[in-house]
């Protein structure tokens, strides 16, 4: 399932976007168990040579990690590509300086099972509609799922969970995007706290093709046209509770 959400820009806007540096984070909301331990990540980032229009895509196609990557406000996740979408030049399991990570594709009502000397089995003995993510291994990890950006073909990082020894994520997507404009240069799979701007909230529940057409304007900011499947997030909102439940 293809979702796309397509943002406008008057002309002042685009202009000012583009002098000033700005980038578009986009967040997708997550359904956890684990909710109050869940951290959203920026899952995608635009940046620079704005024009008129902003066409973002994903699809639902899933992928589960693991990361030596410590969760912290502003910290970017490591997250590497998963073996089967990569074009050879990298592999499933990586080394960045000191943090490594591993990533695999599944599907809901599937496992993630990791074991000891970082042994990672998919499998189905998961009775929940998420996806299970369970740690019988002896170490630490941050963890969580990963949706496909149909835009350039690789999987990023929604949030972000502590895992422990004999502990256990359970996790989904939901059909529901945040998108914000920042100043700061923020990465894809980074740690967000609160919105740095402005935001808008979208729901793509009940829209027949999947699909939402937003406009942004610097100085009126986000329009919906007053449409209920769009909601103004204040600056300084806590983004677990409106991405997270």
């Amino acid at each position: 399932m293809k979702s796309a959400l397509t943002i406008n820009l008057s002309q002042e806007t685009v202009e000012i976007l583009n002098q000033g540096n700005f980038t578009l984070c986009c967040f997708i909301a997550s359904k956890s168990d684990n909710a109050l331990s869940c951290s959203p990540l920026c899952w995608n980032t635009i940046s620079k040579n704005f024009l008129k229009s902003i066409l973002i895509q994903w699809e639902f196609n899933l992928s589960a990690y693991l990361s030596t990557s410590p969760i912290s406000d502003n910290a970017v996740i490591y997250i590497p590509q998963p073996l089967s979408s990569l074009s050879k030049q990298s592999a499933r399991y990586t080394v960045k300086k000191n943090v490594s990570g591993s990533n695999d594709e599944i599907e809901l009502k599937q496992r993630m099972l990791i074991e000891n000397f970082g042994k990672i089995t998919i499998d189905t003995n998961n009775a929940s509609p998420n996806v299970l993510i369970q740690n019988n291994s002896t170490d630490s990890y941050s963890t969580g799922i990963c949706v496909y950006s149909s835009d350039d073909s690789q999987y990023y990082g929604t949030c972000a969970f502590s895992i422990y020894n004999g502990n256990t994520i359970s996790v989904s997507p939901l059909n529901k995007i945040f998108v914000m404009f920042t100043t700061k240069n923020i990465q894809n799979n980074t740690v967000i706290s609160k919105s740095e701007n402005q935001g808008l909230l979208i729901d793509f529940s009940g829209s027949s093709d999947n699909s939402r057409t937003v406009s942004y304007d610097i100085r009126l900011g986000w329009n919906s046209n007053n449409q209920p499947w769009g909601t103004k997030i204040p600056v300084g909102t806590l983004l677990n509770t409106i991405l997270v439940s």
